[in-house]
């Protein structure tokens, strides 16, 4: 079960995933040449954007490494590790951030840090992105190397998670320059083309976006529902670098709507791995009912069978003592069925039984009688009709319908009389003292013991016989 992340998309996903990267490409038309209008500063929007980041990228992080443990897709446990790269850059950075938790920041936070992690946290994922889909074929498929594949694969996710710590521990040990250029004091209206050109380390992570979009669309041609909603977190993610690269500076236009998309970025694809975790749960159910139904049929008449007939014949008897309606049970046997085994042979003897079953069945749902009765086979020959809320006058006309039915079918027989015929012993709980569903069977089968014994091909009831 490959389940829908790995799976063919579909022309609706597509559609979808069309949808969402035409409105991100828009945003960022519409958002560029006015990145750099102030707005009112919202102090916490930062923080709490970061913490969302965290929050995504984590649970993204997670589920693609169950996905891995499951499936042994490589690529799977490569966006793992990108995603995982990006929980610990972005939560050193929140850290490290002067006046979020500390007026310079945790961590021994020099006066760099958070803008190296910010640089290291949007480089690094389209670059994990590119390491994904350059492991897409390079490792061996399962069953091959399993246990190889296992640690190389789990090791995919472990490594970028370890690389964000040791990027961590660099910036707040290393006094590196500031990453950006000051836009602010340059030209007095700098273009956005002018804005992004002097500043190099926004063009390498846009560049980097570009990169791993390219190769996704050249790799895996957008065939897989993967493909699709990567390309559209790598847009989110290339808008977020785009947008922070035309304003640096807080509380603009351009700062509030890259934050909007890094927020967009891991969160897109938490929403498809919980939307295919929804779908393979359903689909799991619907197996699970399939199976369970599966398993309560008799495989050769296709009726119920004995174990369904115990638990659901309890049930019922539970059910009709709590109400004080009355249960019916109708107990049929085939009559002299192993002489007819004996002349025709098991074969003509198994399709004997398959028609008797269907002709039970017909007769049931045919009535209007006993909403939420069944048939079942009891045993060898012998059938068992659950008749809830049906007194012994509607049981015993049922029974007499059942035993015609199996008589019209004409199944020719070696017994006297020529044709397969059934008998059938009707017992009804409120016509009898039965207190417990044993005691309802075991005058059901008292009941037709007596019609076998009157002669069979015939009907009796607890107290009455209808021939």
């Amino acid at each position: 079960m490959d389940g829908l992340l790995i799976g063919p998309a579909t022309r609706r996903q597509a559609l979808f995933a069309s949808i969402c990267a035409f409105a991100i490409l828009l945003t960022l038309a519409l958002a560029a040449p006015r990145a750099r209008d102030a707005l009112p500063g919202i102090a916490p929007f930062m923080p709490m954007c970061a913490l969302a980041v965290f929050t995504t990228s984590s649970i993204a992080a997670f589920l693609l490494g169950a996905r891995f443990a499951a499936t042994r897709v490589a690529m799977l446990a490569a966006l793992g590790g990108a995603y995982a790269f990006t929980a610990i850059a972005v939560a050193l950075q929140l850290l490290m951030f002067p006046g979020v938790f500390a007026r310079t920041g945790l961590l021994g936070a020099l006066p760099n840090s958070a803008a190296w992690m910010w640089v290291f946290w949007h480089a690094g994922f389209p670059a994990l992105v590119i390491v994904a889909e350059l492991v897409r074929k390079r490792l061996p498929a399962p069953p091959f190397a399993r246990e190889r594949l296992d640690a190389r694969g789990w090791l995919l996710i472990a490594g970028p998670a370890a690389l964000a710590a040791l990027l961590g521990v660099l910036v707040t040990h290393v006094d590196l320059a500031s990453p950006f250029h000051d836009v602010a004091n340059a030209a007095p209206a700098p273009s956005p083309v002018s804005a992004i050109a002097n500043n190099l380390a926004g063009l390498v992570i846009c560049a980097l976006n570009l990169i791993a979009i390219a190769l996704v669309l050249l790799k895996g041609r957008l065939r897989l529902v993967l493909d699709l909603w990567i390309v559209v977190a790598l847009l989110a993610s290339l808008v977020d670098a785009a947008l922070n690269t035309l304003s640096i500076e807080r509380f603009t236009v351009g700062w509030y709507v890259a934050r909007v998309f890094s927020m967009f970025a891991p969160g897109v694809l938490v929403c498809v791995l919980v939307w295919e975790v929804t779908a393979l749960y359903r689909q799991l159910a619907e197996e699970h009912a399939t199976l369970i139904r599966a398993s309560a049929r008799d495989a050769l008449t296709r009726v119920y069978n004995r174990s369904y007939f115990d638990e659901q014949f309890r049930e019922a008897f539970e059910r009709a003592a709590r109400s004080g309606q009355p249960l019916s049970l109708v107990m049929l046997d085939v009559d002299h069925f192993k002489h007819y085994n004996d002349a025709f042979g098991h074969l003509h003897g198994d399709a004997c039984l398959g028609a008797v079953a269907s002709a039970l069945a017909a007769t049931l749902a045919s009535t209007r009688h006993a909403p939420g009765g069944f048939v079942a086979r009891y045993g060898g020959e012998e059938f068992a009709l659950v008749l809830p809320d049906t007194g012994a006058h509607e049981a015993a006309a049922l029974a007499e319908r059942a035993r015609a039915a199996v008589e019209q079918l004409g199944i020719p027989s070696p017994s006297a009389g020529g044709l397969v015929t059934v008998s059938a012993g009707c017992a009804t709980r409120d016509a009898i003292v039965a207190s417990s569903p044993n005691a309802l069977i075991e005058a059901a089968d008292a009941a037709l013991y007596a019609a076998k014994h009157a002669g069979r091909n015939r009907v009796s009831h607890t107290g009455a016989s209808i021939a």
